[in-house]
């Protein structure tokens, strides 16, 4: 009886050391085809710096990025998100909800990476005081994976500026503050009743900080990138930058 109890437990232990295998060698393949969606997308759209005059390009180290390209591919395509010498590079989709391309490529293909996308409560043109981004967390450094590194005072020195594309060209803006924060703080306040309100906000927000960059905002808008933690669902890594300049496409 003994015995059998001990073959049963071992064929258990077989049986889900092989369903555990299974789900690993299935999400490595489906991560490794999302990254492949996305580099297909920028050799696609991204303009090499080489061909580039792009006037945001000669002062922020931007890229310059074909927007028809973009519509034909999805129009719910509503920026590009770029920040030089790292891998964010990704184009910013924005669904009638939050859940949409959290689990959807930008092609609409269901795959774990999702997309990088706008809070659908914001504005589309950026106006909102506070216009959310989100990210997913991959070990790989792919979509926000490499946020995690700014909590390293060297690396958020070197990687301050942060660009968002869109057709008419590129609105700049400059972190102010890093932190971890729970995902229903108030940070994802995105309008202010009155400017004292925002003026408020931004110091407790500037408060939180774990490594000492930009001056906060004094009124200007901000973009929050938001993320993961990866080791407690309930908190965020949270990168926010605050508007410093707007580069018309052509100058």
């Amino acid at each position: 009886m003994i015995k059998k109890i001990r073959i049963i437990i071992v064929i258990i232990a077989l049986i889900t050391a092989g369903v555990s295998g299974y789900n690993i060698i299935s999400n490595y393949l489906e991560l490794n085809r999302g990254e492949a969606t996305y580099d297909s997308i920028r050799d696609e759209v991204v303009i090499s710096e080489a061909e580039t005059e792009a006037p945001a390009h000669k002062k922020y180290e931007c890229i310059d990025v074909d927007f028809d390209a973009l519509a034909d591919i999805n129009p719910d395509i509503v920026a590009w998100l770029y920040i030089h010498d790292t891998p964010v590079s990704y184009p910013i989709l924005r669904g009638n909800d939050n859940q949409t391309y959290l689990t959807r490529t930008y092609d609409r293909q269901t795959n774990i990476l999702g997309s990088i996308f706008e809070d659908y409560r914001n504005e589309i043109d950026l106006q909102d005081l506070n216009t959310i981004i989100y990210g997913h967390n991959t070990k790989s450094d792919a979509m926000f994976g490499s946020l995690k590194k700014y909590k390293e005072q060297a690396y958020a020195d070197g990687h301050l500026t942060v660009c968002i594309i869109k057709k008419e060209g590129v609105y700049v803006y400059e972190i102010f503050t890093v932190y971890e924060t729970l995902a229903t703080s108030d940070t994802y306040t995105i309008r202010f009743s009155s400017e004292e309100a925002f003026a408020a906000y931004i110091e407790e927000m500037q408060s939180k900080t774990v490594v000492s960059v930009s001056d906060p905002p004094d009124g200007e808008k901000i973009v929050t990138l938001s993320t993961c933690t990866g080791s407690n669902k309930a908190m965020r890594l949270v990168l926010q930058a605050k508007y410093i300049d707007f580069v018309p496409s052509e100058a």
